[in-house]
């Protein structure tokens, strides 16, 4: 909070400023012993002649009606009484900031006031405050934007999910995650009438007549955040809008969202508020930072390549630039090894305790299993992967057929091995890149002695 001294003068409040500058404008006749000041610390603004340390020797103590009260508001109220030589003129009467935040303070102009308002009682927030604020609202709501347009928009449309992985994305990504948190922002400000950050930093947005703005209003007013605050998130732009703001709030006025809308108060602070804030900030940066550093890795290990050992064979691959990887389970519990790239999804994966079931046992089983999420042919054909025999299938999901489904199955010993690639809306997932990643991870399976073919079997 910026410390000095506040007064009002119109419609605005000028501030804060030192002692030195409140006597010189006493001297110059822009304020007068009547005058509201107001200081951090102090429970209500008071007229000048009652603060001791500002009054200049000789002040003139008459009372002067107000310009910037002059409302219909103050005309309902008592007029003020006559002076007289044996007892001062009794200041008007505000309401205490501790009873209330008050809440038309701000740093722009503001309405005239209604009969429900009251003096000011909370200084407008500056600019750093603020700032940090935003910051921390919109790092950490980015959290649960992607989550929701990973795990929502991701299962509805799985082309956009699939693009959301590829790294190459990245960009164009933060202009579609920034406006969703924004909109999180809203849901969570209509809830609880403020944010985390606004929590932590000391800040309040009324609208202009005291009251707590909508979920609507608010969306609106995030709205213009982002247009003129953020400038749509757009690198080097976002620097330009957000610098533009910052110094129109730190020379007194308000920020264009802001302007004949909202009111943006700084309540008070301590010790206490103050460590929670500071900690929360340094631990979100440290997290971004992290964050920052896992992706780094990632996008190497895409647009290059990496090695992947086999958890079950300790045999290694060569998995080639294009793909990444992360290991899931399926809905039986099994630990399925996931490989993704920009049009595909490859899940390979491995059941034991098959000594005495033959591949192609397995393939009509295997098959009627599956048939909730995949429709596969019912007869396969045999596949030679790296030299070695398989059984090879095409089908769809059964939910959407134009996502088309490439699997292949090869048994070593007591284990089957498969792997089963989706591709997106009406593409063929068995194409070159494929291939190669196929050889790859097959290539990890040992060796075991091949296995004839049962007679009358036609594969």
């Amino acid at each position: 909070m910026d410390e000095g001294w506040w007064y009002a003068e119109g419609e605005d409040r000028q501030g804060p400023l030192s002692v030195a500058q409140i006597h010189e404008r006493i001297r110059t006749g822009a304020i007068g012993a009547q005058t509201l000041v107001w200081r951090p610390g102090r429970l209500a603004w008071k007229p000048l002649h009652q603060v001791e340390e500002l009054v200049l020797p000789g002040m003139r103590m008459e009372p002067v009606l107000l310009p910037e009260f002059e409302s219909t508001a103050m005309r309902e109220t008592p007029p003020l009484p006559e002076p007289s030589a044996s007892a001062p003129t009794p200041a008007p009467q505000f309401a205490r900031a501790d009873a209330e935040p008050e809440p038309w303070l701000s740093d722009g102009p503001v309405e005239a006031p209604t009969p429900r308002m009251r003096a000011p009682g909370l200084p407008p927030a500056g600019p750093w405050r603020r700032f940090f604020a935003r910051i921390f609202d919109v790092w950490t709501l980015c959290v649960p934007a992607g989550f929701f347009l990973g795990a929502v928009v991701g299962r509805i449309w799985p082309a956009f999910g699939l693009w959301m992985e590829n790294p190459s994305s990245t960009p164009a990504l933060g202009l579609i995650i920034v406006p969703v948190a924004l909109f999180f922002e809203a849901i969570v400000f209509g809830l609880f009438g403020t944010t985390l950050g606004k929590l932590l930093f000391g800040i309040r947005v009324t609208l202009h007549d005291g009251g707590r703005p909508t979920f609507v209003q608010y969306l609106g007013r995030v709205a213009w955040v982002y247009l003129s605050g953020l400038g749509l998130g757009i690198p080097f732009v976002t620097l330009i809008t957000m610098g533009r703001q910052f110094f129109e709030v730190k020379e007194g006025r308000p920020a264009s969202y802001d302007q004949k809308r909202y009111l943006v108060h700084a309540t008070g602070t301590g010790a206490l508020r103050t460590g929670i804030a500071t900690t929360a900030l340094v631990g979100l940066v440290a997290g971004v930072v992290f964050i920052h550093h896992r992706e780094t890795e990632r996008n190497i290990r895409y647009y290059a390549g990496f090695a992947w050992t086999n958890p079950v064979t300790k045999l290694r691959a060569d998995i080639p630039r294009g793909w990444q990887y992360r290991e899931q389970s399926n809905t039986s519990g099994d630990v399925v090894h996931t490989f993704v790239s920009d049009s595909v999804v490859a899940v390979f994966a491995v059941e034991s305790g098959l000594d005495h079931v033959s591949l192609d046992e397995y393939q009509r089983v295997w098959v009627h299993a599956v048939r909730a999420a995949m429709e596969l042919d019912s007869r396969a054909r045999p596949i030679s992967v790296k030299g070695r025999f398989g059984l090879q299938m095409k089908g769809a999901m059964t939910s959407d057929a134009s996502r088309h489904v490439d699997a292949t199955l090869l048994k070593s010993g007591g284990q089957v091995w498969r792997m089963v690639v989706v591709g997106t809306s009406d593409r063929d997932p068995d194409t070159a890149a494929t291939a190669a990643l196929r050889d790859q991870l097959f290539q990890t399976v040992p060796t075991a002695a091949p296995e004839a073919t049962p007679k009358g079997e036609t594969i």
